[in-house]
């Protein structure tokens, strides 16, 4: 066998779960008389994503071909056992929100905050998709940072059917908002908060420590060592608090602060799934 060839056959071995998870998945839609875009992230639990091509590859990888979001997927299920409140931060298209709607045995509220105009309408494609009528389903058309104003903000999600006239590359103004201010702002405690927003979790976190000591809300988390390094800044100075308040990693590999800088040694990006 040459080399290419045992490259790509390990690598068909490797993505071979992620095969079998999305064939189950078709099978199981097909069963109940589904159109495509239903997807059954477990033989009891389905989402269904917004019809365009941005929706159907971001909920693929999360659901079924990517192993870490797969695994992220997991653990936030698991994490969310028994919460009836979230606030997902950097809402994207959806994915995490419609994963909490669809998995509540009872009555549940969400805010999905999202500042960036061209990924909202499929934002908001997911929610008339998945809320359920056990639940309230709210979008923030905002940023969450560590100031209340407005800041600049670089269009960053990765969409796939841009408008002809729209692009990616560029920097807005948008209205932000610090994640204590929001806090304050609610008439109801998330008992869970999930936040994707690409080393921006610095500014959110490290700016709204005392919020989060006072309620202690499960954490959904991605830490992009990475860009936070080019940026000069240290995820231990969020990582830090959050280990002396009490927080603990769902699984054993991600137990503790020195688990989390361990993991940040050796990847781009660390999803901990967190709870005091």
């Amino acid at each position: 066998m040459t080399p290419e060839l045992l490259w790509q056959t390990l690598g068909f071995i490797k993505r071979s779960p992620g095969y079998w998870l999305m064939d189950r998945s078709d099978s199981l839609r097909l069963k109940y008389n589904q159109r495509e875009g239903y997807f059954y992230v477990r033989d009891d639990l389905c989402v269904h994503a917004p019809e365009n091509i941005t929706a159907h590859i971001c909920w693929r990888a999360h659901g079924f071909e990517d192993i870490s979001s797969r695994h992220e997927t997991q653990d936030f299920l698991q994490l969310s056992e028994g919460c009836s409140g979230l606030i997902d931060i950097g809402g994207q298209t959806g994915f995490m929100s419609a994963l909490f709607a669809q998995s509540r045995p009872a009555d549940y509220r969400i805010l999905s905050v999202e500042p960036d105009p061209l990924i909202l309408p499929i934002l908001k494609r997911a929610k008339e998709l998945n809320q359920t009528p056990k639940g309230q389903w709210d979008i923030a058309e905002m940023a969450v940072s560590d100031v209340d104003g407005v800041i600049s903000f670089l269009v960053s999600n990765p969409i796939f059917d841009l408008p002809e006239n729209a692009r990616q590359d560029e920097s807005r103004e948008v209205k932000a908002i610090k994640l204590s201010t929001l806090l304050s702002s609610l008439n109801w405690t998330p008992d869970i908060v999930k936040v994707d927003v690409e080393s921006f979790e610095y500014e959110i976190l490290a700016a709204s420590m005392d919020s989060i000591a006072k309620i202690k809300p499960k954490l959904q988390l991605e830490v992009h060592w990475e860009i936070l390094a080019r940026r000069g800044k240290s995820a231990r100075d969020f990582l830090a608090p959050l280990y002396d308040l009490g927080y603990r990693g769902l699984s054993r590999k991600f137990h503790d602060l020195g688990a989390w800088e361990r993991d940040g040694r050796s990847n781009i990006v660390s999803r901990l799934s967190l709870s005091v």
